[in-house]
């Protein structure tokens, strides 16, 4: 009640401009990259402080949640919060009890800075810097395991008067002067951010053409489109026409991935994400009207940190190669496993009639993809 008589009622909007557009071009060019170097090194993981992700303008969007993600002596699982799995919008993660770290109500530019939790944390680092000691004083925890103090705006001063040296970036140098004020401009412009880049017509072909071969409709390539999906829903597949299984990397880095998920709707129509805790958990068809599974690509727009990035490389030679472990050879599957949890967690059931050597050549082949996993 207190911050709606200070800054007005809630208003979630969405902060991503038009590509093209004055604004987004300003954040992929001035405010992304600041984020990207100072930020993301802690801000981008499933379990960081606070769940806060600042890797993509839906992390940002999204805010911070005081839960931890992973908890040794929790008894329950918790609710997963996986970014653009478990909610599709803003108003979607504050119903999981998300809170915003941008301002969320009225959009003028003295609201955007005293009603923005980042703004705050910035400016605190900058008016109460480190000590000018080699070592931190004992204040700081940085273990592994550490209390999380994820404060929301209208608890800050309290979180100010107890740990006045806990600024962002937490216990690193403040930001440079250059930086804090593209930051302060931008917070006090709204914090706009960038719609990602519309897709090339030569991406949204492959990506139909991989759609296609992924949801053929015999029983023999279901199966085994869904072991390939429970192999490579870690992965981030993109498009290189650079031959496999060699040492080789692209000259010029990809910038266009995508990740492989279940969805309710088939090529065509919009992703309609299946959000189970695991991948081999039952999908609730019948709760959603459908009959079976499709597998999608999904553009994946978040930065890409080497911690949680397993590329996964697609083009002709791999469907071929695909083609030759699964539709090519002389073998029938005559009924697709269920996803009763003792046979979908047993793959040795599940993908009983899938050739032994097609599964033992699809991880051996990959071995640094599946070790990795």
């Amino acid at each position: 009640m207190e911050s709606e008589q200070m800054f007005g009622p809630v208003e979630i909007t969405d902060h991503r401009k038009p590509f093209d557009s004055h604004e987004a071009i300003t954040y992929r060019e001035d405010i992304e990259p600041m984020l990207n170097q100072r930020c993301v090194v802690c801000h981008a993981c499933y379990d960081a402080p606070c769940q806060l992700k600042l890797s993509s303008p839906e992390g940002i969007m999204r805010g911070a949640n005081p839960q931890k993600v992973y908890h040794g002596t929790r008894l329950l699982a918790a609710e997963p919060t996986r970014l653009g799995i478990d909610a599709q919008t803003t108003a979607g993660w504050r119903e999981k009890g998300f809170h915003p770290v941008i301002n969320e109500r009225n959009q003028d530019p003295q609201t955007n800075l005293a009603n923005s939790l980042i703004y705050q944390v910035l400016a605190q680092k900058k008016n109460h810097p480190l000590p000018d000691k080699a070592i931190l004083p004992d204040d700081f925890d940085l273990s592994l395991n550490r209390e999380q103090m994820c404060s929301t705006r209208e608890k800050y001063a309290d979180y100010l008067d107890e740990h006045p040296l806990w600024g962002m970036p937490y216990a690193l140098p403040a930001l440079n002067d250059t930086e804090y004020l593209r930051l302060t401009q931008w917070i006090k412009d709204g914090a706009p951010m960038s719609a990602p880049r519309p897709l090339p017509d030569d991406i949204i072909e492959k990506v139909a053409d991989w759609e296609a071969y992924l949801n053929g409709d015999s029983l023999k390539q279901q199966l085994a489109s869904r072991y390939m999906y429970e192999h490579l829903f870690l992965a981030s597949l993109y498009f290189s026409d650079l031959p496999l299984f060699v040492e080789n990397a692209p000259e010029t880095p990809p910038s266009v991935f995508f990740r492989l998920v279940r969805s309710y709707t088939p090529p065509g129509e919009p992703i309609s994400v299946v959000a189970t805790r695991r991948p081999y958990d039952d999908p609730g068809l019948g709760e959603h009207g459908v009959e079976r599974i499709y597998y999608r690509l999904q553009h994946d727009t978040e930065v890409k940190v080497a911690k949680t990035h397993m590329p996964y490389r697609l083009n002709e030679q791999r469907m071929d190669w695909m083609k030759s472990l699964f539709n090519e050879p002389d073998y029938e599957v005559t009924k697709l496993p269920g996803y009763d949890n003792k046979v979908s967690s047993n793959p040795f059931i599940a993908f009983d009639e899938l050739p032994v050597s097609s599964r033992y050549r699809f991880m051996l082949e990959e071995a640094e993809y599946t070790i990795r996993g």
